[in-house]
């Protein structure tokens, strides 16, 4: 994967993104190099590796083969359209560009979990839960966790911690059990009420959520319809299911068979919300119900996340679906009316040439050389009836302006055209102008306006010398047919 910038800076850069990897004349030492650090970025963004980087790394996987290439052309895309489309509209690909390449160096080991929820769907509870001891604040004030507090199953994490800028005193260890040992390698931050009134609350869930590997989205049977939730978090980020788990918590306040209609009309919206789910095997999203607070579910939650843990392939999938949105949002820029780039009709390649030939008089001269050649051949082998009307015809030879021309392309002598008049010259350039424009609108037909005007802007400047080259033509041509063999 080509470099992102230099090798002392991963981040996104607007002037040199455009460039391409410089390539040893030798194939050898500097080309190695820089493949080198680009496994290592995938590496880290694919969850191979060891921590911090300091021994051999693995194989890299079909899935981190895949996000590289895929990096790749997003980046090359973001390059090759900086002088056609603003920075902001190349915003959000330049994002997921910066945060693939800022998981180089970070413990590929561990996979960020975040839990979010609204207030007072108990996800500080279950956070405790997990941790096996009181570490989020719980209570009935509201709200009650004022920053992301973060928990960490094994050592070095750290930098993944400086990168969510969670501080040194809100980090904390689980309670060591048995229990504790399935989670080894997860990190999880608890966060603040994703409906908080404060605006900075808010601030840190959106912020956290964009860096995380996958979330937990806590619900109650109270609110597991809220717009907020659905319309601002779940639906935007529903190209995200494979790393996105949803529980319902509280179902020991249901009677009965209520939680599993509870459950039922929540997958109900998640389908609405084009989140797939990952039901009988399939990919997709998470669900299900539990109490934080008496314990029912949680085991089970907890080896779910164990095991998607484990796999170490969360960070891969999280980034992949960044790049799935980011190609989604520009592809309108790109590709418009089923049209994936200029394409020039039969008719409109035959009413170019047709346009071309006007210009140049060759409609003209071919008249005219076939009337010489008709001559040559009754001269030949015609009969004293066809000399009478070769005759004939040599005084009816033409006299307009299109007749001079076409018999100075065939090698006449008219003095009217043995000098071309200005006034020819301008309307024969102003012919092939006119020509190139219609049929570069007809190539850009249901193209995105910046694509359009570019390839409108290559057309002209590549028609530039086309009427003297129409003009070199002409001459050579006139020159072969004058002397008929």
């Amino acid at each position: 994967m080509t470099a992102l910038t230099d090798r002392t800076d991963d981040r996104w850069d607007d002037g040199l993104i455009a460039r391409s990897r410089p390539r040893a004349v030798d194939g050898s030492e500097e080309e190695d190099e820089a493949d080198e650090n680009d496994d290592a970025l995938v590496r880290a963004v694919s969850g191979a590796g060891s921590d911090g980087g300091k021994s051999t790394a693995p194989p890299l996987s079909p899935e981190g083969q895949a996000l590289r290439l895929r990096l790749d052309a997003l980046r090359q895309l973001v390059g090759l359209s900086r002088t056609r489309l603003d920075g902001k509209t190349l915003a959000e690909a330049g994002r997921v560009l910066d945060e693939a390449a800022s998981r180089r160096g970070l413990s590929p080991q561990h996979t960020v979990v975040a839990i979010a929820g609204a207030t007072g769907s108990g996800k500080s509870t279950l956070f405790n839960s997990l941790a096996g001891v009181q570490i989020s604040e719980m209570g009935l004030r509201r709200p009650t966790t004022a920053a992301p507090i973060a928990c960490s199953w094994s050592d070095g994490a750290a930098g993944l911690l400086d990168r969510l800028e969670i501080p040194g005193r809100l980090r904390r260890r689980p309670r060591e059990t048995s229990e504790a040992e399935a989670l080894r390698g997860m990190v999880l931050v608890d966060l603040p009420d994703l409906d908080s009134a404060v605006g900075a609350h808010r601030d840190h869930v959106d912020r956290v959520l964009a860096l995380v590997d996958a979330v937990v989205w806590v619900v109650d049977p109270e609110k597991y319809a809220d717009a907020v939730l659905h319309e601002r978090y779940l639906r935007p980020l529903a190209g995200h299911a494979e790393v996105t788990f949803v529980v319902l918590n509280q179902v020991d306040r249901l009677p009965g068979e209520a939680a599993d209609l509870v459950l039922d009309d929540l997958r109900r919206l998640l389908d609405d919300d084009g989140i797939a789910l990952g039901e009988h095997g399939e990919p997709g999203a998470t669900v299900l119900g539990l109490s934080a607070l008496t314990g029912e579910g949680v085991g089970e939650l907890r080896e779910l996340l164990g095991q998607f843990t484990q796999e170490k392939g969360a960070a891969t999938r999280r980034i992949s679906a960044d790049v799935d949105r980011a190609a989604a949002r520009l592809r309108p820029l790109y590709v418009a009316d089923g049209h994936a780039g200029p394409e020039i009709g039969e008719a409109a390649r035959a009413e170019f040439e047709d346009r071309l030939a006007e210009a140049v008089g060759a409609y003209a001269a071919g008249l005219a050389a076939e009337r010489a050649w008709r001559r040559n051949a009754g001269k030949a082998c015609g009969t004293p009836w066809l000399r009478l009307w070769r005759w004939y015809e040599s005084r009816r030879a033409p006299r307009t302006l299109a007749g001079l021309a076409a018999l100075a392309a065939i090698g006449g002598r008219s003095p009217a055209v043995a000098e071309a008049p200005v006034e020819e010259e301008v309307t024969a350039r102003q012919r092939v102008e006119q020509a190139v424009r219609a049929v570069a609108d007809e190539a850009v037909s249901g193209l995105p306006e910046p694509w359009a005007q570019a390839v409108r802007e290559t057309a002209v400047r590549g028609a530039d010398r086309l009427p003297e080259a129409l003009d070199e033509i002409a001459v050579t041509l006139g020159a072969a047919v004058a002397v008929p063999s």
